[in-house]
């Protein structure tokens, strides 16, 4: 071979094992058991309340082609009514890996089920009481059928483990990088007539009173980060490690 042409081969080369060697182990997980952290922080979804103030939850059924499309590897799917009210709010709480959780959001899902979105989609901020303010996107959809005219409105948005706050980044998958859990949440609920603005649509003001208490659920105090949970377990029966104390990382606010 010309030396001339040796280098630029050489070059290539590496280029492209390096290119195989990045889509194996960070985009394929091929380090660690894949999902593993996401399973272990899913476990937390089981404190997220079924009742808080005048809402009752009931658990929504959820398909298997549906869970495995959005990437769920836990999942909350409730249907909350007002008993007062009678007004109800759809919560649809994941956690996966972020290559899964970023890539399906409602101007994807929504026009799959039959609807259009109306108008585009806007940022929105939640001011929790003693919390940082919370930013989800929100739009509005509508569905013409047989059985007439429907109109939803979303709000949604992402949480990293290691930073507790909802965010709406506008290049989610380039915000979170190749994080091996993420969580995301919907709030869902039918516009009523006259409704014009997000303000006025009852999921933002159940977004609101749940918000805070999901967060205690998927942040207690003086937890560990899903990575250290894991790499716990699995050396656990280590004499070396298990005889000095577990150092707990407390998680702080995103």
């Amino acid at each position: 071979m010309d030396r001339n042409l040796l280098l630029p081969a050489l070059l290539g080369g590496v280029f492209i094992i390096s290119l195989c060697i990045y889509e194996q182990v960070y985009v394929k997980d091929y380090w660690g058991e894949p999902g593993a952290e996401a399973a272990e922080l899913g476990k937390r979804f089981a404190q997220v309340p079924k009742k808080i103030g005048d809402w009752v939850g009931e658990d929504l059924p959820v398909d298997e082609i549906v869970k495995n499309t959005a990437g769920a590897v836990n999942y909350v799917s409730r249907r909350y009514q007002n008993e007062q009210t009678g007004r109800t709010v759809t919560l649809w709480l994941i956690v996966g890996h972020s290559r899964d959780i970023c890539r399906h959001t409602p101007n994807i899902c929504y026009p799959a089920s039959g609807f259009r979105q109306d108008g585009i989609q806007i940022k929105y901020h939640m001011d929790l009481p003693g919390e940082e303010t919370a930013e989800f996107f929100t739009g509005k959809f509508i569905k013409d059928d047989v059985m007439g005219r429907r109109v939803e409105r979303g709000f949604w948005g992402w949480n990293h483990p290691d930073m507790n706050h909802w965010d709406a980044p506008d290049y989610p998958r380039v915000h979170y990088g190749l994080s091996r859990a993420l969580y995301k949440v919907y709030f869902t609920s039918d516009v009523m007539v006259g409704e014009d603005t997000a303000d006025e649509n009852v999921a933002a003001e159940f977004a609101e009173l749940m918000l805070p208490k999901i967060n205690e659920a998927l942040f207690p105090k003086g937890s560990q980060s899903a990575s250290e949970e894991v790499v716990v377990e699995d050396t656990v029966e280590s004499p070396e490690i298990t005889s000095e104390p577990t150092e707990e990382k407390a998680v702080g606010e995103e």
